[in-house]
């Protein structure tokens, strides 16, 4: 077989493998991605976020013990102002030293949230407002929260969260 010839197989090889992936691609840019979340029916979203409101309590409060009931062995927490996420273990350091040095949870409510969900995963996305209180002064915290939580052995556990500040 001569290089020219052999040169013209491998691009009309080459071209019956690209064109129809082109033809593929324009279409499936064309057609909008398939829906990969669901709902959580009422009452399940009602328990996720008692859950979730609890970990924030219990966190500024210093209840290590219930949080490591609520929380996953596996916990990736980014904080505001942290310069590296933490695991498990230095989160209920740092809530233990929060209560130690004085701090005391007054209150927690989250707006605009919404929540996907994955299969046995769900992901919230909210806006929250902490107030607490150290050495009797008032201190508030205003952000945005993306906090995940999967289901195993029958019960949710949360697993990560995410917090930026807002001024």
């Amino acid at each position: 077989m001569s290089s020219a010839r052999s040169l013209r197989t491998l691009f009309v090889a080459a071209a019956a493998l690209v064109v129809p992936r082109t033809v593929v691609l324009a279409q499936s840019a064309a057609t909008p991605a398939p829906r990969v979340s669901s709902t959580l029916p009422p009452r399940e979203l009602a328990h996720l976020e008692d859950l979730r409101r609890a970990v924030w309590v219990d966190w500024f409060s210093g209840d290590t013990a219930a949080l490591r009931r609520a929380l996953g062995p596996e916990l990736v927490a980014m904080s505001t102002g942290a310069r590296y996420w933490e695991s498990l273990e230095e989160s209920l350091a740092a809530s233990a030293a929060f209560r130690a040095s004085g701090g005391r949870f007054v209150s927690v409510a989250f707006d605009s949230s919404t929540v996907h969900r994955f299969g046995e995963t769900v992901v919230m996305f909210s806006r929250y407002h902490v107030t607490t209180t150290k050495g009797g002064v008032p201190q508030e915290l205003r952000g945005r929260a993306t906090e995940v939580f999967v289901r195993s052995d029958g019960r949710w556990v949360h697993t990560s969260w995410h917090l930026d500040a807002t001024p």
